[in-house]
């Protein structure tokens, strides 16, 4: 087998235009799931029964499925009940909504690590729930979260190949339709996982730096 690897060169605007919006997906899932995953931490913590337990069966749903499924779900279900929505927001609702809860399980065990009674010596003070969650847990719980949230941060980046399937023009949908014209696959399939792992090792050096200031942090 002769390999040809002129024709990424060739394609590279087009891989380049798929790559941008791989970005885009990504950027857009983990930006808004995670706001929702605090809520979804929150709310799987309650202590109201009609809040925690749909919720956790919710999320037992959510992360029992494959994200394809969920994909398929916004994208040919909702027309069906009048709400059709273009590829590309199909697929970071569909993304958000499966990844939302795995990023909330990451929150709640980030929770869990503070101590209670710091909360507790809280209450005693007067200070009220809102402010105790926003000025004390959270910040306690948010370094520990850094690390798992980074790894099912690379999940987003490597399931993002899935919203090619409904007609997403990202990274791996442009990739397919090259290997269709040029039958080469080798060379635009390691092109193209070049690509995924520079994105991920980018994730995992903003981890690396997180946890630097975090320890530093704690040193002073």
């Amino acid at each position: 087998m002769s390999l040809d690897f002129s024709i990424v060169l060739e394609a590279w605007p087009f891989l380049l235009r798929g790559t941008w919006v791989t970005l885009q997906l990504v950027a857009l899932v983990l930006l808004v799931s995670a706001p929702l995953a605090v809520l979804v931490a929150l709310a799987r913590n309650s202590p109201r029964a009609w809040i925690s337990g749909p919720i956790g069966v919710l999320s037992w749903a959510m992360r029992g499925i494959p994200p394809l499924l969920v994909l398929f779900l916004v994208y040919f279900v909702l027309p069906q009940f009048g709400m059709a929505i273009k590829p590309f927001p199909a697929a970071v609702a569909g993304m958000t909504l499966y990844m939302m809860f795995y990023f909330g399980e990451v929150v709640r065990a980030g929770i869990a690590s503070v101590d209670p009674g710091q909360f507790q010596a809280a209450r005693a003070l007067g200070l009220p729930p809102i402010r105790i969650f926003r000025r004390i847990v959270l910040p306690q719980a948010l370094p520990s979260t850094i690390p798992p949230y980074v790894s099912h941060a690379t999940e987003v980046v490597k399931n993002s190949a899935l919203t090619a399937s409904i007609a997403v023009a990202e990274l791996t949908g442009n990739a397919y339709q090259l290997i269709v014209s040029t039958n080469r696959a080798f060379e635009i399939l390691i092109a193209i996982a070049i690509v995924y792992a520079a994105i991920d090792s980018s994730l995992l050096l903003l981890q690396a730096k997180a946890e630097r200031a975090n320890i530093r942090r704690a040193l002073r």
